[in-house]
């Protein structure tokens, strides 16, 4: 266990005898594939070190549908946020495989990163790689979910005008991408953005309170 904290990041600058303090306050827990390490929103007073398997961590809309934001592997910390938000989870993890970890009390830890300032920088720089990429996921995911939205608004206000007589191309549609973004059920500013991107894309074109789909068929592309 000592060597296993000694060789993280985290614990690289502490002594041997801190590192013996940390881990004679620490356990070794194992999950089962599939088991839930914790819950989102959960209280957590402790944060576990990996040494096998794998977790993914995820994170759950209001609509209730779950991104998964990260898989982790050995070397990797879980549960660190708790130590510094109130002691809420933040996301859900999960055990991908058997997995083998390390349990640290959280008051251990805060007081090795209250009295070392190079562990405190080891791990403000991990939470913030960390946080980056989480929100990059949640952001591509939200908004390949507004894409999907907005393109199969679109082709229904298409497919209503070409049934009045319009044609296969460069389709006039009333209403701006706040009319859009209202009939596709997505945050304004994120269809807006869409739209823009389309625009960009030469799919559509956009006037005021107008929109043309110069291709409609290449909105199916978009769907899902």
């Amino acid at each position: 266990m000592i060597a296993l904290l000694a060789g993280h990041e985290w614990f690289a600058s502490l002594t041997e005898a801190e590192l013996g303090d940390l881990a004679g306050g620490a356990e070794t827990v194992s999950w089962e594939p599939g088991a839930i390490v914790f819950e989102e929103g959960e209280r957590g007073d402790n944060c576990f070190v990996l040494h096998s398997g794998a977790v993914k961590v995820l994170r759950r809309f209001p609509d209730g549908r779950r991104i998964t934001l990260a898989r982790l592997g050995p070397g990797s910390v879980v549960g660190e946020l708790a130590l510094f938000n109130g002691e809420r989870r933040s996301a859900t993890v999960e055990a991908l495989e058997q997995t083998l970890a390390v349990g640290l009390n959280g008051d251990d830890v805060m007081s090795i990163l209250r009295a070392d300032p190079e562990a405190a920088i080891s791990v403000a720089v991990g939470l913030a790689d960390r946080l980056r990429a989480a929100n990059e996921r949640m952001f591509e995911h939200a908004l390949a979910t507004v894409t999907g939205r907005v393109a199969a608004t679109l082709l229904g206000q298409v497919e209503a005008r070409q049934a009045q007589g319009a044609g296969d191309s460069d389709v006039e549609l009333v209403g701006s991408a706040v009319d859009v973004a209202r009939l596709a059920g997505a945050p304004r500013e994120s269809a807006t953005r869409v739209m823009h991107w389309l625009e960009n894309e030469g799919v559509i074109s956009m006037k005021r309170g107008k929109t043309v789909v110069h291709e409609p068929a290449a909105l199916s592309r978009y769907l899902g």
